[in-house]
């Protein structure tokens, strides 16, 4: 993508592989820290951060399909991002992931993590951020960190509410107070 003088942060042409190592890395970054709260909470935190990681950078297949080739130039060098990098686009995958699991925070975990990729990028401009309405630049830089944390915000909330474990059964002979059991 061209770069934008008002994210430092974009790719740069003229470097495509490293631009295209930088976009995993801050996109999978951006990842973790969108649902870390319910990473820390769940039993298979290393598989989930690792699939968390991984997701955040998927949605970027979509200039592959748009450049029609694998040459990081040529992707580099895209007149704009595809539409699908938009919040509809990050709705319908959020609402796809309920209906086929049914596990509210799966669906959230998709959308939450997709929706901080988009943030990021559409802080570059030449995003279509409120697809349909395609009159729109990208939004202001400080809408990634403070969306970003926003969403952490909401993943720590969903993971304080779903994810209680129950109380730890006594052992044989042990006595527990009403305080103890949480």
């Amino acid at each position: 993508m061209s770069p934008y003088g008002a994210w430092p942060f974009l790719s740069d042409p003229s470097h495509p592989f490293l631009s295209a190592v930088w976009a995993v890395l801050i996109h999978g970054c951006l990842a973790l820290v969108a649902i870390g709260p319910i990473l820390w909470r769940s039993r298979h935190r290393l598989a989930y951060g690792l699939l968390a990681f991984a997701g955040g950078s998927v949605l970027d297949l979509d200039h592959f399909i748009a450049a029609g080739s694998l040459d990081l130039h040529r992707i580099e060098t895209l007149s704009g991002r595809p539409d699908t990098h938009s919040l509809l686009f990050v709705l319908a995958l959020g609402a796809v992931t309920l209906l086929l699991t049914r596990r509210v925070l799966a669906a959230w975990a998709v959308f939450a993590v997709n929706l901080a990729h988009v943030l990021f990028d559409a802080a570059g401009g030449n995003e279509h951020f409120f697809y349909p309405y395609t009159g729109s630049d990208g939004l202001a830089w400080l809408v990634c960190p403070l969306g970003t944390l926003a969403l952490a915000g909401v993943s720590a909330a969903l993971a304080a509410t779903l994810m209680r474990s129950p109380p730890q059964p006594a052992v044989a002979g042990e006595r527990r107070d009403a305080l103890t059991v949480v």
